[in-house]
């Protein structure tokens, strides 16, 4: 799985990379970036987004 920010509905809070335990987002410059190769699918970025845009998308070639 990825990580998926709306970027237009993104409040740049930093909520998500603040809880997120292996760092896969920060800020960067006005957008948060992600890693998706970091990400864990613990999915504590989606609960701490107050804004709601994050979501975790399947990696291409990826299948459950």
């Amino acid at each position: 799985m990825a990580i998926k920010i709306n970027h237009d509905r993104c409040i740049q809070c930093v909520g998500c990379a603040s809880v997120c335990p292996v760092m896969a987002i920060e800020l960067d410059g006005l957008r948060m970036k992600t890693y998706p190769d970091k990400c864990i699918n613990c999915k504590a970025c989606i609960r701490a987004c107050p804004a709601n845009c994050i979501t975790l998308i399947e990696k291409e070639g990826e299948k459950e």
